[in-house]
């Protein structure tokens, strides 16, 4: 038996509510009957509310049924009937109680201009063949929220798809020109395809299609690829696949990864070039707007887009064009192999010229920086580069940093002086990038360069230590006096906490036990750089750090308690705490100090102790507040030295350096000693009595051996005044540790002194330049910036019309550098004229011109601009504008910032230009 289909439409509550609106005159008739000429089938809710009325739809098959329908309606309601009988069959009985008298068609097209109040609308709607399907797919995807009018009544594709996009597909404000960028940031959230899956259920495929089509031509050529993504239900594929395209962009037309591209992923007849790079460039941008987000939700989409785009890269055997990406993280991976292959190459014979020379000779040949300075420069523009989990970079430019420095003659220095000064300076700095490159990173072509790098920094550096031994046993029994930045550690608080708390801050000394100063180093470069407030300070006319020397052995016994006493002294807390109130009494300053057991006991909620507190905050009661903190000391004991020393990492040292930032005291930063750290390749001595890991008497005991070193004298506090220390870092006495102190390595010895301040200096210091080492930021070599040729006499000029004889002297090229050039140039002299108040001096534009000159690109970051002009980092901001009003003439931008606001450019061919000079 066949059942006839009817051929009318089915009418759907859209459709019905649009016919309702029109026959109640939108809502002000509350009763009536509504005829639908439609298939007598229902889906919907048999009764429902439509503006504030009721409303009760009955599908009816025959005449019959209509009538038992009307005699059967409830006063004060609409009634919709749903027939497929003719008004013929009905009869006027019937008819004359529709609304009209008639039969209404349901148009869904009727209803979607009702629903955005259009009277017009856009032919590429309703020339489509399922035209009707996308009408009813709009009705159903509106829900209980009006959709957006129609702009002058006009109904455009844009604007539906627009709606569309940002009612049901989780788009904010889609507009109706979307950017590709846009489209791309949608389809990296995840969920994106159950909200496609969500509209093709409820409205349909044929909307959900021209939704898809529309967003992709978003999307400019890329289109075909981003709708063939989406329509396949890969639409977490898309920005993923545009960052593997830069890897396909890099390898040739026809190659495998084209044709794995266009059949394997996109199944398309062809792909261009142009198509492709169309959808990398968004793709890229979306994620480095990702990359630029700091919250947690960000940081998990990024790393699955970046973990798929690296599984995309593979399945398309692209691996030979990752280095063009700076988004994959097999882009960096590679890029840092290079930069490690380079490494190793550059030291490849260091080691056996340091043998057969020195190892302070020059162990790098200067050709072969440009190319490690390129990897370098590589590495850190790949947007991963300063990712906060990214630790390879930052090892790999400590091995780019001791290449630098091997790159240069290190002279060997004269007494004891000379190398606590060296220490400070430079091989502080060193022992600081050693420890980052040391502790070596998961790629095997880095940690092979690295590792290479640091054998050749060992034989120079054990050099130097044994150097400083040897300088620190003749000062000890008896040698010159000492600078007077060079402060005994006994002598600390008579030769600058006294002072300092004597003027109107009152202060707090904070003691890091065991604190090196390669660890101090980069302590205070955390602390200036996460807080603003603080800011280092140097005694007036100085331009470098003073430095304190331990009492021996370098332990915290001996070390400490005259630190704290003021005076050679030895012993446990009960000590410290009765020479350092005796010392602050004798000087007529009320002090207190809290050791580790007082600064842990501060209970639940509260950072520090309430009377660690309560004393910082008073300032005129308590003069100086002095804690000693032991996270440093107490490291050393454990199995793992591989930490990064930050403000955080120090237990209480944030806390303290709020508490003392709010109550507006000087901070004295310094240690009793410094450490070495066991790095698994020592050795143990056996040697009898020790007082340490690192010191033992020389009573009783063998003679020194290479590595150790015998000092005697009254600064040495145990053994009778006469003892030996370990020198080399890779010799102990006792069990493995973390790291030890008690020798005469510098490490141990070189104990560092900051004075930070909260605002202003204190009255007899000023800011501090940054003390970095020239070649810890910058690949310019210092004797470059620092060399200024001298110009050779005149040679005897002839006059114009006299032609030279083969005796006559030629004149020939000044021998002036073209620094020296542009400073002594008219237009110079007229812009210093012009720009009377500008303070910086001559020399400090030409430092300036000289570091910009000779850098690669001549680019320089701000704390190499800071060294050149010799001005405090937070000042630089004052004095670049004025070095820029005498060589910025008429303001073209001879010097300027780059986009990146930190990166001062030169541009040397308009430098030529406006002075008027050359080579």
């Amino acid at each position: 038996m066949t059942v006839a289909v009817s051929s009318h439409p089915q009418a759907t509550l859209p459709v019905v509510r649009s016919l309702l609106g029109k026959a109640s005159r939108d809502g002000k008739q509350r009763t009536g009957v509504l005829g639908i000429r439609a298939r007598p089938t229902w889906t919907g809710p048999t009764d429902f509310a439509h503006a504030d009325f009721k409303v009760r739809v009955i599908p009816c098959s025959s005449a019959l049924a209509v009538r038992d329908a009307l005699r059967q309606r409830a006063e004060g309601t609409w009634l919709v009937i749903l027939t497929d009988r003719d008004e013929s069959d009905l009869g006027v009985g019937i008819t004359s109680h529709l609304y009209g008298g008639v039969l209404r068609n349901p148009d869904p097209w009727d209803a979607v201009r009702d629903q955005f109040g259009a009277t017009r609308i856009d032919r590429r709607l309703v020339v489509d063949q399922r035209a009707r399907d996308l009408a009813a797919g709009m009705l159903a995807a509106r829900g209980d929220v009006p959709w957006p009018p129609a702009r002058a009544g006009f109904l455009t594709l844009d604007h539906v798809c627009a709606a569309v996009a940002n009612r049901r597909l989780g788009f904010a404000e889609a507009s109706e020109n979307v950017a590709p960028e846009e489209v791309l940031a949608w389809a990296a959230d995840l969920g994106r395809v159950h909200l496609l899956n969500e509209l093709r259920d409820l409205a349909g495929e044929p909307l959900a299609e021209t939704v898809v089509e529309w967003l992709s031509a978003r999307c400019g050529k890329a289109a075909p690829l981003v709708a063939q993504l989406l329509n396949a239900g890969r639409v977490e594929d898309v920005v993923p696949l545009g960052l593997a395209g830069r890897a396909v962009l890099a390898c040739p037309a026809g190659s495998e990864p084209w044709v794995l591209l266009r059949v394997q992923q996109l199944n398309l007849p062809d792909v261009s070039a142009d198509q492709l790079r169309a959808l990398v460039t968004p793709a890229e941008e979306v994620t480095r707007a990702l990359m630029a987000r700091r919250d947690d939700g960000a940081a998990r989409q990024t790393g699955r887009i970046l973990a798929r785009a690296d599984v995309l890269v593979g399945e398309l055997r692209a691996g030979s064009g990752v280095d063009h990406s700076d988004y994959l993280r097999s882009s960096l991976t590679s890029r840092l192999a290079g930069l490690g292959e380079e490494l190793r190459r550059a030291v490849a014979r260091s080691g056996t010229k340091a043998i057969a020379e020195s190892p302070d000779a020059v162990l790098v040949d200067a050709e072969a920086l440009p190319a490690i300075e390129a990897a370098l420069a590589k590495v850190q523009e790949h947007s991963l580069a300063r990712h906060r989990e990214e630790v390879r970079v930052e090892r790999a430019t400590a091995g780019v940093r001791l290449v630098r420095w091997l790159a240069a003659e290190s002279g060997s220095q004269q007494g004891f002086a000379g190398a606590i000064h060296r220490h400070r300076d430079v091989d502080a700095w060193v022992d600081r990038a050693y420890s980052d490159a040391w502790r070596g990173v998961d790629e095997d072509s880095l940690s092979q360069g690295l590792r290479a790098v640091i054998d050749v920094v060992r034989l120079r550096r054990d050099k130097h230590d044994a150097e400083f031994a040897t300088g620190l046993a003749t000062q000890s029994s008896g040698g010159a006096p000492l600078p007077e930045d060079v402060i005994l550690i006994e002598d600390l608080l008579a030769t600058v906490v006294v002072p300092l708390a004597k003027e109107p801050r009152s202060i707090l000394l904070i003691i890091a036990d065991g604190m090196s100063a390669a660890v101090a180093t980069e302590i205070v470069d955390d602390i200036e750089r996460r807080y603003d407030t603080w800011l280092e300070c140097l005694p007036e006319g100085k331009t470098r750090r003073s430095v304190v020397v331990s009492a021996l052995p370098s332990l915290t016994e001996v070390s400490r308690c005259s630190l704290l006493s003021g005076t050679l002294a030895t012993g446990q807390q009960d000590a410290e705490r009765n020479g350092f109130s005796t010392f602050m009494r004798a000087h007529g300053l009320s002090s207190a100090l809290f050791h580790k057991l007082s600064l842990e006991s501060s209970g639940a909620g509260f950072a520090l102790a309430p009377d660690v507190g309560t004393a910082v905050d008073d300032i005129d009661g308590t003069r100086v507040v002095a804690c000693v903190l032991n996270t440093i000391d107490d490291a050393l004991d454990r199995s793992d030295p591989g930490i990064d020393w930050t403000a955080d990492a120090v237990s209480h040292l944030r806390p303290l350096l709020e508490r003392a930032r709010r109550a507006g005291r000087t901070v004295v930063l310094t240690s009793d000693h410094g450490h070495i750290v066991e790095r698994r390749e020592g050795r143990t001595l056996s040697v009898g009595a020790t007082s340490s890991n690192r010191s033992r008497p020389a009573a009783g005991g063998p003679d020194p051996e290479g590595g150790e070193v015998r000092v005697t004298g009254s600064r040495v506090l145990m053994h009778e005044g006469d003892a030996v220390f370990a020198v080399n870092e890779r010799l102990r006495y006792g069990p493995l540790k973390a790291g030890y102190h008690g020798g005469a390595a510098p490490a141990e010895v070189v104990v560092p002194l900051h004075v930070l301040t909260p605002s202003e200096a204190p009255s007899g210091w000023e800011l501090a330049t940054p003390q970095q080492p020239l070649w810890w930021h910058s690949p310019v070599a210092a004797e470059i910036v620092d060399r200024a040729e001298v110009p050779t006499a005149p040679a005897q000029q002839l006059p114009k019309t006299e032609v030279p004889t083969l005796f006559d002297e030629i004149e020939q090229a000044g021998g002036e550098d073209l620094t020296s050039k542009v400073l002594a140039s008219t237009t110079y002299s007229e812009q210093r004229k012009r720009a009377q108040r500008v303070t910086l001096s001559d020399q400090q534009i030409g430092s300036l011109l000289r570091h910009l000159i000779a850098a690669p690109g001549n680019r320089i970051d701000q704390s190499t601009a800071s060294i050149a002009l010799g001005v405090p980092l937070v000042q630089l901001n004052g004095a670049l504008p004025m070095a820029q009003r005498l060589l910025n003439v008429e303001q073209y931008p001879v010097i300027d910032r780059d986009a990146d606001g930190v990166t001062i450019l030169l541009d040397l061919d308009l430098l030529k230009e406006q002075f008027g000079v050359s080579r």
